[in-house]
């Protein structure tokens, strides 16, 4: 989907300016309209929720993709301000979580 940038962002490891138009993934638009990128206005459009989810390997993720999929999965990172810190605090935080679903 096409859209126009309220403010500047980093897209898919790109830099893009404010009035830029580009194209995004329909599943990060209700996101990016939530953090001010978009109008409030913008359609938003429906996500199929019989698709299987899409594994995260968070591994994989920089720093500031970590604290987002923190932030998404409510993880308190504590002080953990280093990329290996802040992916033990997660991997703690989800095995505490899985620990509590499987007992």
């Amino acid at each position: 989907m096409e859209v126009t940038l309220l403010k500047g962002i980093k897209y898919k490891k790109q830099p893009y300016k404010a009035g830029e138009s580009i194209e995004v993934d329909s599943k990060d638009i209700a996101e990016m309209v939530a953090k001010g990128v978009l109008p409030e206005d913008t359609e938003i459009p429906e996500i199929d929720e019989d698709k299987e989810p899409v594994e995260t390997d968070i591994n994989k993720m920089k720093v500031d993709e970590l604290r987002d999929y923190a932030e998404k999965n409510s993880i308190d990172l504590g002080e953990a301000i280093k990329k290996d810190d802040i992916l033990n605090a997660i991997k703690e935080a989800e095995a505490v979580a899985n620990a509590n679903t499987t007992a």
